[in-house]
């Protein structure tokens, strides 16, 4: 069974059953084997690649929804899920991953900030920037800030932030954050464009306001509009499965004005298929360009 502080072990119950173990932070002692079966077994019904989700906090998360359902075996859970389109959902939501920091990965800000942004306003016209899989909001006010940090008169800047997770989105529109998240974030533009509040940080209500955040499931809509660039970093193409890489990948295809950008992850790469769409621009900082006259449809 599934129970806070239960000592690790087993032995045998009052009615002479074997008890199962339990590990020292009350999880079931299935085996890591059982528990990856569960992802292998689930992840799928959402798109997902279960080896991205062997991590001990995911496993938390969904053995404290367990033990709201009263239920202490993954085998059981997995036929709940499949059986039960609500809790699919709730699963789901406890899949998102949300951890974030303002300016995450210096070097790759640096990239934008020196090449790609000013690349943007030297067209002086519109420019428009999409971040997929914004999270909190720590990664499209970033671009925010480095866009109002280029020197010179810039075009107007249209920011569209989505993400999968409601709660996630409420959050990045209210625009509160430990001082943990803007530790990589100089003193100068700290004091430029936040606002003490107490033990957190909020962002000035002028870069709130330039902000648009919606909800979106990369792998059930189409595209939302034409963009400059896109950054879709440590989501789609950590998290999805091959088939629905190379979906997401075809649909920023579709999404990206010629010569576009396209930002992941440092530890992401496109998924094979994709070398007509696009090519590096920036290596080091997994930065791609959308190739001109190449085809944007699905690989």
């Amino acid at each position: 069974m599934i129970a806070t502080g239960v000592r690790t072990g087993s032995g045998i119950g009052d009615n002479g059953t074997r008890r199962p173990r339990v590990s020292p932070d009350g999880i079931e002692a299935v085996t890591s084997n059982g528990f990856e079966a569960f992802l292998s077994e689930v992840l799928p019904l959402f798109g997902l690649w279960p080896s991205a989700y062997l991590r001990r906090g995911i496993r938390r998360r969904i053995v404290r929804r367990m033990e709201s359902r009263g239920i202490h075996e993954f085998p059981r859970y997995r036929d709940m899920v499949r059986r039960d389109p609500e809790e699919r959902g709730a699963l789901r939501a406890l899949l998102v991953v949300t951890v974030s920091r303002f300016f995450r990965n210096a070097s790759v800000y640096r990239t934008l900030s020196c090449e790609v942004l000013p690349r943007l306003a030297a067209k002086g016209r519109h420019a428009a920037i999409w971040s997929a899989g914004c999270a909190s909001g720590e990664e499209p006010y970033s671009i925010r800030i480095a866009w109002e940090e280029l020197p010179g008169k810039k075009p107007h800047l249209r920011l569209l932030a989505t993400d999968i997770d409601a709660a996630s989105l409420a959050r990045a529109a209210e625009g509160r954050y430990r001082e943990s998240s803007l530790r990589e974030v100089p003193n100068a533009i700290r004091r430029r464009y936040f606002e003490r509040e107490g033990d957190s940080y909020r962002v000035r209500e002028e870069v709130r306001r330039s902000v648009s955040f919606r909800k979106m499931d990369l792998l059930l809509e189409g595209s939302p509009g034409r963009f400059g660039m896109i950054l879709c970093r440590n989501a789609a193409f950590t998290y999805f499965g091959p088939e629905q890489r190379l979906r997401v990948a075809a649909m920023f295809g579709t999404s990206l004005e010629e010569g576009g950008y396209l930002v992941l992850g440092r530890t992401e790469t496109l998924p094979e298929g994709t070398a007509g769409l696009f090519e590096p621009a920036f290596p080091g900082g997994k930065i791609y360009r959308f190739r001109e006259g190449s085809d944007s449809a699905a690989p």
